[in-house]
Formats: structure tokens, C-alpha cells, sequence
């Protein structure tokens, strides 16, 4: 079972609504604690498992809210070139060691150690 409910900041914490528990209002200090009363009351009311209630949050503060999403969209932007990159410089150095290129070489070439040129370099035969 899913259940909503929004979150205002207060001064003092939150003031947290959830119409679809009979338009239940409550205040809270923290979220974690909102939610798992939340649980508590939709297990009450409803007689399903409070391991089996997922409570999602949706805070109402404006502009942060924008702030977080985009910063979330960038880490997942982040996370995918870092994969990128990294199966590019693996095929780089691949390819250099086709070549016959030392270790030492593409370490000279890519700015690293030889130790990482040893970590990037695909599993090969002991004839490279």
C-alpha cells in the first residue's frame, strides 16, 4: 500500500496532511518520525501490515524542492559520463596496447601511474 503525504516546514518542524487517512494533520519535528506514525495510523485504519505501507513525502518548500531535483539530475548525469568514460579510456588503452605500447608508455600518455594503466587494461593473454 502507497500513501502521500505533503510536508510543510515550520519553524519549529513540520506540519505534515495526508488526505488519504481521513485528511489526518499532524506536526513533527523530523520526517522519519511522521512517517512511521503515518504507518501506524494507516495499519490502524486499514489492517494492512506496516511493512507492507510505503509513505512518500512530498515536502511543499519552493525553490529548494527545484534545487534538489536538478541537483539529483545532474548526479544521475554525473554517474552515467563517469561510465562513459570509463569504458572509453579502458577501450583507449586496450587499443594502445594492441599497438604494442608499454605500460609505462600510456601511463606517460594518459597522465597516470602504470598501476592504473595495469587496472585499465583489458585481461589479455601473458603475451602483451
Amino acid at each position: 500500500m502507497k500513501i502521500t503525504a505533503t510536508a510543510e516546514r515550520q519553524a519549529d518542524g513540520w506540519l505534515i496532511a495526508c488526505p488519504e487517512l481521513d485528511n489526518f494533520t499532524t506536526t513533527s519535528k523530523r520526517l522519519d518520525k511522521a512517517t512511521e506514525q503515518l504507518k501506524a495510523l494507516a495499519e490502524k485504519s486499514t489492517g494492512e501490515s506496516q511493512c507492507d505501507i510505503v509513505v512518500k513525502v512530498e515536502a511543499v518548500m519552493p525553490g529548494i524542492i527545484c534545487d534538489i531535483e536538478a541537483a539529483q539530475s545532474k548526479m544521475r548525469d554525473a554517474t552515467r559520463l563517469q561510465e562513459e568514460a570509463s569504458n572509453e579510456i579502458r577501450d583507449v588503452v586496450g587499443r594502445m596496447r594492441d599497438e604494442g605500447l608499454t605500460m609505462r608508455d600510456i601511463a606517460v600518455l594518459l597522465g597516470v601511474t602504470p598501476q592504473r594503466v595495469a587496472q585499465l587494461a583489458p585481461c589479455t593473454d601473458s603475451a602483451h
